[in-house]
């Protein structure tokens, strides 16, 4: 995944992997890099989360300094979570199983999120809050205002967006952690459970992406 960038590589130093990046050479003290590297990382949990949705948040830890030949200075940062490098990927490696994230994916929408106050909203939603009905129908919310409602439907089957809204709203379903209080219609036949609404809206958040890339062409 981070190969294929050209503003960051992931170095390998006595079993420890480091986050190294062109950005930060001329920075000047450590808590510069830790301030500069967090918003990367924020962007490289987002969009693991989209694909895995347990995945853990990645903050800096080890700052390190490494002078090389003509005094050149080059500063790496330590990740926080587990990560595996094959020969020809980057790799998240997740109890239960692996996966790769298409290079193409994590490089354009990094750039995304970076250009689109949008996306970069909506990075900081799935990294920096819970993950419960309210902040999950939060996600969709902007998603359906971008996109607009018919074309979120050639994503997601009208039946499945409805089961997701339906069961947030209801607190006959789902008790204090809905939306409401209050319950303005009969509960949902058949309630979605929150691991099948967050593996949704992260479903969706693929499918936005993508569309939101290929709008750029």
């Amino acid at each position: 995944m981070l190969r294929s960038s050209d503003e960051f590589s992931l170095m390998a130093e006595n079993g420890e992997y480091y986050l190294t990046s062109s950005r930060w050479e001329l920075l000047t003290n450590h808590s510069a890099v830790y301030l500069e590297a967090t918003k990367p990382l924020q962007d490289i949990s987002a969009i693991a989360r989209i694909h895995f949705t347990r995945f853990p948040l990645l903050k800096p830890d080890i700052i390190c300094e490494v002078d090389e030949e003509g005094n050149h200075r080059q500063r790496w940062v330590a990740l926080s979570a587990t990560i595996s490098v094959d020969s020809s990927s980057f790799s998240i490696q997740l109890e239960g199983g692996q996966d790769i994230i298409r290079n193409l994916e994590f490089e354009s929408w990094r750039k995304l999120a970076e250009e689109d106050e949008i996306v970069k909203n909506v990075f900081r939603q799935i990294t920096d809050f819970e993950h419960n009905w309210i902040n999950l129908y939060k996600v969709y919310e902007v998603v359906n205002k971008d996109a607009g409602k018919k074309k979120i439907e050639q994503w997601i089957t009208k039946d499945k967006i409805s089961q997701f809204t339906h069961t947030a709203n209801s607190q006959s379903a789902i008790g204090d952690d809905a939306r409401h209080g209050v319950d303005k219609h009969a509960p949902p036949k058949e309630p979605m459970s929150l691991y099948k609404a967050d593996a949704l809206i992260m479903t969706l958040l693929q499918k936005w992406l993508q569309w939101k890339c290929e709008q750029q062409k």
